[in-house]
Protein backbone atom coordinates (compact mmCIF):
# COMPACT_ATOMS: atom_id res chain seq x y z
CA UNK A 1 0.00 0.00 0.00
CA UNK A 2 2.64 2.58 0.91
CA UNK A 3 4.68 1.83 -2.70
CA UNK A 4 1.33 1.64 -4.11
CA UNK A 5 0.23 5.07 -2.44
CA UNK A 6 3.71 6.68 -3.17
CA UNK A 7 3.54 5.81 -7.02
CA UNK A 8 0.31 7.62 -7.44
CA UNK A 9 0.91 10.41 -5.87
CA UNK A 10 4.05 11.07 -7.26
CA UNK A 11 2.51 10.75 -11.27
CA UNK A 12 -0.55 12.76 -9.93
CA UNK A 13 1.50 15.78 -8.60
CA UNK A 14 3.60 15.53 -11.65
CA UNK A 15 1.16 15.82 -14.27
CA UNK A 16 -0.79 18.20 -12.13
CA UNK A 17 2.43 20.48 -12.67
CA UNK A 18 2.52 19.65 -16.54
CA UNK A 19 -1.24 20.73 -17.04
CA UNK A 20 -1.72 23.48 -14.11
CA UNK A 21 1.82 25.64 -13.78
CA UNK A 22 3.23 27.65 -16.47
CA UNK A 23 7.15 28.11 -17.20
CA UNK A 24 6.93 31.32 -15.04
CA UNK A 25 6.29 29.12 -12.01
CA UNK A 26 9.84 27.87 -12.57
CA UNK A 27 11.57 31.14 -13.51
CA UNK A 28 10.27 32.40 -10.61
CA UNK A 29 12.06 29.88 -8.10
CA UNK A 30 15.11 30.29 -10.08
CA UNK A 31 15.26 34.05 -10.04
CA UNK A 32 14.63 33.93 -5.98
CA UNK A 33 18.75 32.52 -5.44
CA UNK A 34 19.82 34.50 -8.37
CA UNK A 35 18.53 37.77 -6.60
CA UNK A 36 20.14 36.59 -3.41
CA UNK A 37 23.27 35.72 -5.06
CA UNK A 38 23.33 38.94 -6.76
CA UNK A 39 22.94 40.93 -3.78
CA UNK A 40 25.61 39.08 -2.24
CA UNK A 41 28.03 40.21 -4.92
CA UNK A 42 26.89 43.44 -5.43
CA UNK A 43 28.13 43.71 -1.60
CA UNK A 44 30.97 41.90 -1.72
CA UNK A 45 32.67 43.36 -4.77
CA UNK A 46 31.32 47.39 -5.06
CA UNK A 47 30.59 47.77 -0.87
CA UNK A 48 33.32 46.12 0.97
CA UNK A 49 36.01 45.40 -1.90
CA UNK A 50 36.33 41.76 -1.69
CA UNK A 51 37.14 42.03 1.79
CA UNK A 52 36.29 39.87 4.88
CA UNK A 53 37.24 40.56 8.35
CA UNK A 54 39.32 37.52 10.20
CA UNK A 55 35.68 37.21 12.29
CA UNK A 56 34.22 36.02 9.75
CA UNK A 57 36.78 34.00 8.07
CA UNK A 58 36.24 32.31 11.51
CA UNK A 59 33.60 31.30 11.88
CA UNK A 60 32.37 30.70 8.68
CA UNK A 61 35.74 28.19 7.98
CA UNK A 62 36.65 29.91 4.22
CA UNK A 63 37.95 33.09 2.54
CA UNK A 64 35.74 32.08 -0.16
CA UNK A 65 32.90 34.63 0.68
CA UNK A 66 30.68 33.90 -2.95
CA UNK A 67 30.33 30.02 -2.58
CA UNK A 68 29.49 30.34 0.86
CA UNK A 69 26.50 32.61 0.37
CA UNK A 70 26.07 30.37 -2.66
CA UNK A 71 25.43 27.11 -1.11
CA UNK A 72 23.67 28.85 1.59
CA UNK A 73 21.18 30.16 -1.21
CA UNK A 74 20.92 26.57 -2.98
CA UNK A 75 20.02 24.81 0.73
CA UNK A 76 17.39 27.58 1.34
CA UNK A 77 15.88 26.71 -2.14
CA UNK A 78 15.66 23.41 -1.51
CA UNK A 79 14.44 23.98 1.98
CA UNK A 80 11.61 26.31 0.54
CA UNK A 81 10.81 23.75 -2.02
CA UNK A 82 10.30 20.37 0.16
CA UNK A 83 9.26 22.32 2.93
CA UNK A 84 6.62 24.01 1.44
CA UNK A 85 5.03 22.08 -0.83
CA UNK A 86 4.77 19.06 1.36
CA UNK A 87 3.54 20.72 4.22
CA UNK A 88 0.62 22.25 2.09
CA UNK A 89 -0.45 19.36 0.22
CA UNK A 90 -3.34 18.54 2.92
CA UNK A 91 -4.65 22.27 2.83
CA UNK A 92 -4.38 22.31 -0.56
CA UNK A 93 -6.48 19.23 -0.89
CA UNK A 94 -8.98 21.22 1.56
CA UNK A 95 -9.53 24.28 -0.60
CA UNK A 96 -9.76 22.31 -3.92
CA UNK A 97 -12.59 19.81 -2.23
CA UNK A 98 -10.44 16.75 -2.33
CA UNK A 99 -10.11 16.27 1.12
CA UNK A 100 -12.74 14.09 2.43
CA UNK A 101 -12.41 12.06 -0.54
CA UNK A 102 -8.99 11.64 -0.08
CA UNK A 103 -9.16 10.72 3.77
CA UNK A 104 -12.23 7.88 2.78
CA UNK A 105 -10.01 6.38 0.71
CA UNK A 106 -8.05 2.99 1.06
CA UNK A 107 -4.04 4.88 0.75
CA UNK A 108 -1.11 5.01 2.66
CA UNK A 109 -1.04 8.57 4.49
CA UNK A 110 3.18 8.01 4.63
CA UNK A 111 2.86 7.04 0.94
CA UNK A 112 1.48 9.74 0.07
CA UNK A 113 3.59 12.28 1.97
CA UNK A 114 6.83 10.61 0.89
CA UNK A 115 5.18 10.93 -3.08
CA UNK A 116 4.82 14.60 -2.29
CA UNK A 117 8.47 15.07 -1.19
CA UNK A 118 9.99 12.72 -3.83
CA UNK A 119 7.97 14.63 -6.41
CA UNK A 120 9.07 18.36 -5.25
CA UNK A 121 12.46 16.69 -4.81
CA UNK A 122 12.65 16.20 -8.00
CA UNK A 123 11.75 19.28 -9.13
CA UNK A 124 14.17 21.55 -6.84
CA UNK A 125 16.94 19.48 -7.96
CA UNK A 126 16.51 20.22 -11.73
CA UNK A 127 16.20 23.73 -10.47
CA UNK A 128 18.91 23.77 -8.74
CA UNK A 129 20.86 22.34 -11.84
CA UNK A 130 20.13 25.23 -13.62
CA UNK A 131 20.73 27.43 -10.22
CA UNK A 132 24.69 26.25 -10.10
CA UNK A 133 25.47 27.02 -13.81
CA UNK A 134 23.96 30.50 -13.48
CA UNK A 135 25.70 30.53 -10.08
CA UNK A 136 28.75 29.26 -11.49
CA UNK A 137 29.32 32.90 -13.10
CA UNK A 138 29.49 34.82 -10.08
CA UNK A 139 32.39 32.78 -8.69
CA UNK A 140 30.95 29.23 -7.56
CA UNK A 141 33.80 26.27 -6.88
CA UNK A 142 32.86 23.15 -6.03
CA UNK A 143 36.54 21.80 -7.23
CA UNK A 144 36.93 20.32 -3.46
CA UNK A 145 33.58 18.90 -3.38
CA UNK A 146 33.45 15.64 -1.47
CA UNK A 147 30.80 13.32 -3.09
CA UNK A 148 30.40 10.90 -0.56
CA UNK A 149 29.79 13.81 2.30
CA UNK A 150 27.68 16.01 0.01
CA UNK A 151 25.43 12.71 -0.56
CA UNK A 152 24.89 11.51 2.60
CA UNK A 153 24.28 15.67 3.97
CA UNK A 154 21.57 16.13 1.11
CA UNK A 155 19.75 12.60 2.24
CA UNK A 156 19.63 13.45 5.78
CA UNK A 157 18.39 17.43 5.11
CA UNK A 158 15.71 16.01 2.93
CA UNK A 159 14.89 13.79 5.31
CA UNK A 160 15.05 16.91 8.41
CA UNK A 161 12.62 18.87 5.89
CA UNK A 162 10.40 16.19 5.66
CA UNK A 163 9.53 15.82 9.58
CA UNK A 164 9.59 19.47 9.37
CA UNK A 165 6.98 19.64 6.79
CA UNK A 166 4.81 17.39 8.80
CA UNK A 167 4.68 19.76 11.67
CA UNK A 168 4.13 23.04 9.63
CA UNK A 169 1.40 21.07 7.83
CA UNK A 170 -0.44 20.28 11.21
CA UNK A 171 -0.61 23.82 11.44
CA UNK A 172 -1.79 24.58 7.92
CA UNK A 173 -4.69 22.26 8.37
CA UNK A 174 -5.78 23.21 11.96
CA UNK A 175 -5.56 27.16 11.41
CA UNK A 176 -6.50 26.42 7.50
CA UNK A 177 -4.20 29.20 6.40
CA UNK A 178 -0.86 29.17 4.72
CA UNK A 179 0.21 32.64 4.02
CA UNK A 180 0.98 33.60 7.63
CA UNK A 181 2.59 30.22 8.96
CA UNK A 182 4.45 29.20 6.08
CA UNK A 183 6.17 32.95 5.53
CA UNK A 184 6.84 33.05 9.11
CA UNK A 185 8.71 30.19 9.04
CA UNK A 186 10.69 30.84 6.07
CA UNK A 187 11.98 34.38 7.55
CA UNK A 188 13.08 32.88 10.78
CA UNK A 189 14.82 30.45 8.87
CA UNK A 190 16.23 32.72 6.57
CA UNK A 191 17.30 34.71 9.60
CA UNK A 192 19.09 32.15 12.17
CA UNK A 193 20.17 29.75 10.05
CA UNK A 194 23.03 30.70 8.56
CA UNK A 195 22.15 31.34 4.65
CA UNK A 196 23.83 34.12 4.03
CA UNK A 197 25.98 34.52 7.38
CA UNK A 198 27.58 32.29 10.23
CA UNK A 199 25.32 31.83 13.09
CA UNK A 200 27.94 33.24 15.56
CA UNK A 201 26.82 36.44 14.68
CA UNK A 202 23.51 36.68 16.19
CA UNK A 203 22.83 37.59 19.79
CA UNK A 204 22.44 33.98 21.98
CA UNK A 205 18.45 34.61 22.00
CA UNK A 206 18.55 33.99 18.48
CA UNK A 207 21.07 31.29 18.12
CA UNK A 208 18.91 29.05 20.43
CA UNK A 209 16.05 28.71 17.55
CA UNK A 210 19.25 27.97 14.98
CA UNK A 211 20.07 24.92 17.23
CA UNK A 212 16.93 23.57 17.16
CA UNK A 213 15.63 23.60 14.00
CA UNK A 214 17.73 21.04 11.78
CA UNK A 215 18.25 23.71 8.91
CA UNK A 216 20.97 25.36 10.56
CA UNK A 217 23.19 21.96 10.78
CA UNK A 218 21.76 20.72 7.02
CA UNK A 219 23.59 24.12 5.40
CA UNK A 220 26.78 23.36 7.58
CA UNK A 221 27.51 20.16 6.38
CA UNK A 222 26.22 21.06 2.87
CA UNK A 223 28.78 23.78 3.33
CA UNK A 224 31.56 21.68 4.42
CA UNK A 225 31.27 19.18 1.86
CA UNK A 226 31.71 21.75 -1.07
CA UNK A 227 34.05 24.09 0.20
CA UNK A 228 36.16 22.15 2.74
CA UNK A 229 35.97 18.99 0.77
CA UNK A 230 35.49 17.40 4.70
CA UNK A 231 34.98 13.54 5.02
CA UNK A 232 31.74 12.06 6.14
CA UNK A 233 33.72 10.81 9.58
CA UNK A 234 34.42 14.02 10.66
CA UNK A 235 30.70 15.00 10.26
CA UNK A 236 28.86 11.71 12.19
CA UNK A 237 27.80 13.55 15.07
CA UNK A 238 25.92 16.44 12.90
CA UNK A 239 24.48 13.37 11.19
CA UNK A 240 22.56 11.54 14.66
CA UNK A 241 22.31 14.91 15.31
CA UNK A 242 20.14 15.36 12.07
CA UNK A 243 18.53 12.15 12.05
CA UNK A 244 17.34 12.37 15.73
CA UNK A 245 16.02 15.69 14.90
CA UNK A 246 14.30 14.87 12.00
CA UNK A 247 12.73 11.69 13.57
CA UNK A 248 11.91 13.79 16.19
CA UNK A 249 9.98 16.30 14.14
CA UNK A 250 8.03 13.74 12.08
CA UNK A 251 7.16 11.57 15.06
CA UNK A 252 5.19 15.26 16.31
CA UNK A 253 4.21 16.25 12.81
CA UNK A 254 2.70 12.92 11.21
CA UNK A 255 0.75 12.17 14.99
CA UNK A 256 -0.32 15.81 15.09
CA UNK A 257 -1.80 15.91 11.50
CA UNK A 258 -3.64 12.45 12.04
CA UNK A 259 -5.83 14.02 14.80
CA UNK A 260 -6.25 17.19 13.04
CA UNK A 261 -7.60 15.48 10.20
CA UNK A 262 -10.75 14.63 11.99
CA UNK A 263 -11.17 18.10 13.29
CA UNK A 264 -10.59 19.05 9.83
CA UNK A 265 -13.63 16.76 8.78
CA UNK A 266 -15.77 18.14 11.47
CA UNK A 267 -15.35 21.77 10.26
CA UNK A 268 -16.19 20.80 6.45
CA UNK A 269 -19.29 18.50 7.62
CA UNK A 270 -20.13 20.55 10.53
Amino acid sequence: MYLKSLRATFKRKFITMLRAYPMAFFIGNLTTVIYTVLGAYFMYTLMFKGQLSETFVKHAGTVDYMTYVIVGSLAYTLVVKTLLNVSRSLITELREGTLESLLIAPFSRLGYFSGTMLHHTVMAMGEMAFSIAICALFGLNISNINIATFLIGLVLSLYCYFGLSMCLGAVMLYTRDTYISQNTLFMIIFLVCGVVFPVEYLPSGLRVFSEILPVSDAINVLRASVISGVGASALSGTYLKMFVMGSVYFTVGYKSIRRIENIALEKIFG
